[in-house]
């Protein structure tokens, strides 16, 4: 709402925050429009429910969520409208906390065709590392789905880890 001459400052810092971000994460584009964690995870999915809609996908009404996820993950697929066809799906972990990889293929092997995507927190809710990140992934992209990675833990590897070379979609 303020004149187009008085905003050039904050566009510039908002502009230079999403290179940082971009630089951070490895990731090719930012937006700064979710202004809270949990914002971003709804603004997440429904990019990734944008995204298989406008591939004529709209049958991935599916998406996996780890029980080791940050808890705010399992409410915004419930905003998200994964709730109303029963599309969340809860993997279960390995005694470690990661997720348990036989349970990820047996899901994907019944639900692959319709999943959207697979919400993953790394470090998960426990503080372990998803050492088979990029193993999960890829099987979730061979699948068709996408891969939303949960910032709750992010500063553990940021600066670190490229994102986009783990398999991330979106965070």
């Amino acid at each position: 709402q303020a004149p187009a001459q008085d905003i050039q400052g904050p566009l510039e810092v908002l502009h230079e925050i999403q290179e940082w971000f971009a630089s951070i994460t490895g990731l090719p584009a930012v937006t700064t429009q979710p202004v809270a964690g949990a914002q971003g995870e709804l603004v997440g999915l429904k990019l990734f429910q944008a995204y298989h809609r406008d591939r004529g996908e709209s049958h991935r009404d599916m998406v996996f969520i780890p029980k080791s996820a940050h808890g705010t993950n399992f409410a915004t697929a419930v905003m998200a409208g994964f709730a109303s066809s029963g599309g969340i799906v809860h993997l279960e972990p390995l005694p470690d906390g990661r997720i348990d990889l036989a349970d990820l293929d047996a899901n994907l092997a019944v639900h692959g065709e319709r999943l959207c995507g697979v919400m993953i927190t790394n470090p998960n809710t426990s503080g372990v590392f998803e050492t088979d990140f990029q193993s999960i992934a890829a099987k979730v992209h061979a699948a068709g789905g996408l891969v939303y990675m949960d910032g709750a833990n992010m500063n553990a590897i940021a600066g670190h880890v490229d994102l986009g070379a783990l398999g991330v979609d979106a965070v």
